[in-house]
């Protein structure tokens, strides 16, 4: 599974996420009898060309890799958004919308797989992941495991040439999921610990850790998380924000950093985040995140039974409420928006805008 992941380039399409999604397992699903065959005979290589082809066209940003099924039963093919929560998410609505097809298995992210027999080259030195030694710490509070790790290479390189392989092998052993949920802070160490185990012993610790806590672990994008920006400010659009609630920090952090003048993580993908801005002032007093949370539940139902986009998370400012929202579909996602806000009332010059600067031309005012 590690060696065939591929990253794709920016497609031109002016499809939306959701169509090329729909054209993508259209076309998997013609293809799907002959590419078991092929890789049943053991060809798998010979279809990298054609799927990458597919990929570069209809899924700009994603990576693939075809791998076991679940159980070892069959085939599966992954469509990844390599750590990325930006891509992650599309990686997630796209796998969801995948046919059932007999044979194979579509998962939403890179699986746990076996690190015996894999190098990586860094720097002139060839990286052996059964060499990294691990020393694991529970942290109960953050629900993680911290690690200290060792490697016998690290006393030649740089930390940035360190933890490059380090984050591939870790998601090679947990899964692309399970490093991000599992795994807090990280610590390199020049020699190896007494207590260290053998990278490979990595997951079994977790899943006993898992066992003894009863830790939950959710999907990106599925546990909101309370931010609180330091001094609202009326500079550029929600910098009012007193405090919110994300499922995609990254995406709020990003947008504060270029203070609203945020490149479009999205590009090239059909796929679109909006901010929802309205008067705060006509919530009723003391029921303020009922009544908005009232609105967001709405906006996430209406968007998800037609496959169009979901809810991320909201915010109140000083002057304005916000409801932050990916959308998969244009402008039928924008409509469904809009008459939902219409059905709950909210008054004229509420807006929709884009997080994407380039896209400011676009926002719409009821």
């Amino acid at each position: 599974m590690f060696s065939l992941f591929k990253k794709r380039q920016a497609s031109p399409s002016g499809l939306t996420f959701k169509s090329r999604c729909e054209q993508f397992w259209l076309w998997y699903a013609e293809v799907a009898p002959r590419f078991y065959q092929t890789i049943e005979k053991g060809k798998c290589p010979d279809l990298a060309p054609e799927v990458s082809a597919k990929v570069d066209e209809l899924l700009s940003g994603l990576a693939w890799v075809f791998g076991p099924g679940e159980g070892g039963a069959g085939e599966s093919f992954t469509i990844s958004g390599e750590g990325v929560l930006h891509r992650q998410l599309l990686a997630l609505y796209c796998v969801g919308r995948a046919p059932k097809l007999d044979g194979w298995t579509f998962y939403p992210s890179r699986q746990p797989g076996s690190i015996e027999g894999i190098r990586m080259d860094i720097g002139g030195h060839g990286f052996n992941p059964m060499e990294f030694w691990i020393t694991p710490r529970i942290d109960s509070q953050a629900e993680k495991v911290d690690i200290t790790v060792w490697h016998p290479l690290f006393k030649h390189l740089g930390e940035k040439e360190r933890m490059s392989p380090l984050f591939l092998f870790l998601d090679e052993v947990l899964g692309e999921f399970g490093t991000g949920q599992w795994i807090g802070e990280i610590s390199l160490n020049d020699g190896r610990l007494p207590d260290a185990i053998p990278l490979k012993e990595l997951r079994e610790f977790i899943k006993k850790v898992e066992s003894d806590t009863g830790w939950k672990k959710l999907p990106p994008g599925e546990a909101a998380v309370l931010y609180e920006p330091k001094q609202p400010h009326d500079r550029f659009p929600r910098g009012d924000v007193v405090v919110g609630t994300t499922m995609h920090l990254n995406l709020i952090r990003e947008y504060l950093r270029a203070e609203g003048r945020m490149e479009d993580p999205l590009k090239g993908t059909g796929a679109e985040y909006v901010f929802v801005s309205f008067d705060a002032q006509i919530l009723p007093p003391g029921e303020q995140s009922r009544a908005r949370g009232a609105i967001e539940d709405s906006l996430n139902r209406a968007l998800r039974e037609a496959e169009s986009g979901r809810h991320l998370g909201g915010a109140f400012g000083t002057s304005f409420a916000y409801i932050d929202l990916l959308l998969f579909d244009g402008a039928n996602s924008l409509e469904i928006v809009q008459r939902v806000l219409r059905e709950h009332g909210l008054p004229a010059g509420t807006t929709i805008n884009f997080f994407a600067e380039m896209k400011n031309d676009r926002r719409i005012v009821l």
